[in-house]
């Protein structure tokens, strides 16, 4: 059995070891609210959703460079282009996406990103493209940001 110096230093090297190895809360709650899979199960419903529709609605799609030059406005764009989609498809009667509400959902994603906008593009100069594509590029952005931040 230790006695003296080395016994204290001993329980001091263990104390140590144990605080590195306790989780940083504030870390860890960061990255915990931009974790977004409950959003992905949803765009994967609208995903199969617009596969039995023949809509033809274009939408402005993000890339995923676009998200990580500028995650926030990225998000922003995405959320404004999913209210266009509802609305699109409550025109042919496809009605409940709205009560979905991710569109509301993005928006808080994205403001939980901080960044400045002045060298992010606008979303009206994004490419295109049709609804499918559009939600499919949406849900890898998404899977991104869960790689990054979900534990």
């Amino acid at each position: 059995m230790l006695t003296g110096r080395p016994a204290l230093a001993t329980v001091l090297l263990c104390l140590v070891c144990l605080l590195a190895l306790k989780p940083q809360p504030a870390a860890a709650a960061a990255a915990a609210i931009r974790c977004t899979r409950d959003i992905i199960k949803w765009v994967g419903e609208l995903i199969k959703k617009t596969s039995d529709l023949w809509l033809d609605c274009r939408l402005y799609t993000p890339t995923i460079q676009d998200y990580q030059n500028c995650p926030s406005s990225t998000l922003k764009c995405f959320a404004d282009e999913v209210k266009v989609l509802v609305k699109e498809w409550e025109t042919v009667g496809v009605v409940g996406f709205r009560n979905l509400k991710l569109n509301i959902k993005l928006e808080i994603l994205a403001s939980r990103f901080n960044q400045t906008e002045s060298e992010c593009r606008q979303c009206e100069l994004l490419k295109v493209q049709n609804a499918t594509v559009f939600l499919e590029d949406l849900r890898s952005t998404l899977q991104i940001i869960n790689t990054d931040f979900c534990r």
